[in-house]
């Protein structure tokens, strides 16, 4: 589940040349078909590709020269046509592709992550011994996990915890795994079970684990501020911990963004983000997809930290 957000952000960066129509044509031809394949909900995937085929045939697309304006235009028809956060195009940016000569994703994003402090851009101690970690997406894994263990080191002293995902579009799963990890204990819990397009594809059921580098955080109270720009996995990562009863959420309802993702590759450097699977929670036996997570606590998106904070000094 990659971030929705930033990446249209990073991607719709300065490219000055012009599309022929014959490029637009090899760009967006694909489109419907991939669509038709590869959507979680087969049905709902027919007529998402049968209503885009249709803005193909009346040549909308190629009117638009600009590669920037094309990804958009793609990405808001998309988006509209199938209500689904995970549709969009994005495109590879010039300084990527300065810096390696070749089209590649992968180092767009792994100096995006140095960039943000693999996604932790503020660890406080505040008063009343709270802990606070604002993480702005949850980035990859391999690359970013030191940078979690000594997050979570810093404020495992704490008496209460206040994670701050607000506008979090989302990111990799590994590293929300590795907070929640925290907050549960014993045999393994099983928290959700994710059910795939291709119905080859075995259910994946995922676990809390024993992993964690420091100390468990088991009955001390965690905050979650959410609001209309935390989606998908930050969104797995509050519904989730929700519903097990670990945390209280704070803010405005999220972006209703459950779908898992993944990227088909297009001509001229674009991309093509669609839902292959779906999450369903062990407890609640759904998912937020188009609902959003509601907030335990409802309170406009600038006022949720302060909101959060006079909770834990009432509980006092």
């Amino acid at each position: 589940m990659r971030n929705i957000i930033l990446l249209l952000i990073i991607s719709f960066q300065g490219y000055s040349q012009s599309l022929t129509e014959q490029q637009i044509d090899s760009i967006i031809s694909p489109i419907p078909d991939l669509i038709s394949n590869n959507y979680v909900d087969k049905e709902k995937g027919k007529k998402i590709a049968f209503q885009f085929l249709t803005n193909i045939n009346s040549r909308k697309y190629h009117q638009i020269k600009h590669p920037d304006t094309l990804a958009l235009a793609l990405t808001k028809d998309l988006k509209k046509i199938s209500s689904d956060g995970h549709m969009y195009v994005t495109l590879l940016t010039k300084n990527a592709k300065k810096a390696t000569g070749t089209t590649d994703w992968e180092t767009e994003e792994k100096a995006l992550e140095i960039k943000l402090n693999y996604g932790f851009t503020e660890i406080q101690i505040l008063d009343n011994n709270t802990g606070y970690l604002k993480i702005i997406e949850f980035m990859h894994p391999k690359r970013s996990m030191q940078t979690a263990v000594a997050a979570m080191k810093i404020v495992e002293n704490t008496d209460n915890l206040i994670i701050d995902i607000r506008d979090n579009g989302g990111g990799y799963p590994g590293i929300l795994e590795y907070i929640m990890n925290h907050y549960f204990e014993g045999p393994p819990t099983l928290l959700s079970t994710t059910y795939f397009s291709d119905p080859k594809m075995t259910p994946y059921t995922n676990y809390t684990s024993d992993l964690i580098y420091g100390k468990l955080r088991i009955g001390k109270p965690l905050y979650i501020l959410i609001n209309g720009n935390t989606g998908s996995a930050s969104e797995y990562f509050a519904y989730t911990l929700q519903a097990f009863g670990k945390a209280i959420l704070v803010g405005e309802k999220s972006a209703g963004s459950a779908h898992n993702n993944e990227y088909f590759s297009l001509t001229d450097d674009f991309r093509i983000s669609i839902s292959t699977a779906m999450p369903i929670n062990e407890k609640t036996k759904t998912n937020w997809e188009q609902k959003g997570v509601i907030p335990d606590v409802h309170v406009i998106s600038e006022n949720a930290k302060k909101k959060a904070l006079e909770i834990i000094l009432n509980e006092k």
